[in-house]
């Protein structure tokens, strides 16, 4: 058995996704999904539910006055955001056991960083699967090989992150090191999964270059994990750091003249949504 058979296979140790988490997927690729829907899942998880009147009420949103039930919050943050923060929620909370840790904490925060960024890209760009709700989600999961390969081999893969890089990416990195890279555990996690074709491209492709032709979802993410490495959102430097001028050239010309943020200003923004999720 060789090394990526030997990764596979104590992949396949891992618990399944949360159950949860997979309904309010299917829940997001309909759009005739309802109120009640999301309603059901969230009063049935009693930490869910209170976590999500914690950011209802946080400085994140600074409602006019407090909402105290999860009907009310339905309707003053919107369907959308709940289904977002629900999935967000129980993502998380699948590896929480292991959350704790400092470096899969920042490797948590870096991939929600990612995620509300590609959601502030795909208004801009045009896609066919141009849905603010898809790019967030696909941007969330689209690092869950590493969050995996972490919780296999937490002091393997710390010590993977903290090498000099030599110039290599990091898939090259971690295929030399553990047999296996995260991009590679990403795609086998999200399809042993039943996660969406989207989210599994993602997991799969996020370091490929974007498109210079049609831009489709994956790109979007690819370049929203630019954008939060440029910020310096990820727990290591990244082998070839672009500036954001350089990655607002890789999207269509139209969409370039629409994202133009100062990166201070971003960075800070974006600072401030993650710690309102800790």
């Amino acid at each position: 058995m060789n090394d990526f058979q030997a990764r596979v296979r104590e992949l396949d140790q891992l618990p399944q996704f949360p159950a949860i988490a997979t309904k309010v997927l299917r829940v997001l690729s309909h759009d005739d999904s309802s109120v009640r829907e999301i309603a059901a899942f969230v009063r049935a998880d009693a930490a869910l539910a209170a976590g999500l009147l914690r950011i209802a009420n946080s400085a994140l949103y600074a409602l006019p006055a407090p909402v105290t039930s999860i009907q009310a919050t339905l309707i003053r943050l919107g369907f959308d955001e709940v289904k977002r923060y629900v999935l967000t929620v129980t993502t998380r909370s699948y590896f929480q056991n292991c959350i704790r840790l400092d470096l899969l904490r920042g490797l948590w925060r870096y991939s929600l960083a990612c995620a509300w960024i590609a959601e502030e890209l795909s208004a801009v760009c045009a896609t066919p699967q141009g849905r603010a709700d898809s790019a967030y989600t696909a941007a969330l999961l689209h690092d869950i090989g590493r969050l995996g390969l972490f919780v296999l081999s937490p002091q393997n893969y710390a010590a993977v992150l903290a090498a000099p890089t030599g110039g290599r990416p990091l898939p090259e990195r971690e295929r030399a090191a553990l047999g296996i890279d995260h991009c590679q555990a990403g795609g086998w996690l999200a399809q042993r999964w039943g996660l969406p074709v989207e989210v599994r491209s993602a997991a799969e492709g996020h370091h490929a270059p974007p498109s210079s032709g049609d831009f489709e979802l994956v790109d979007v993410v690819r370049v929203a994990v630019l954008v939060a490495d440029s910020l310096g959102f990820d727990v290591a430097p990244p082998s070839d750091a672009h500036s954001l001028p350089e990655i607002r050239a890789m999207l269509p010309h139209a969409a370039q003249y629409r994202f133009d943020p100062d990166p201070a200003a971003l960075r800070a923004r974006i600072a401030d949504k993650l710690d309102a999720f800790d």
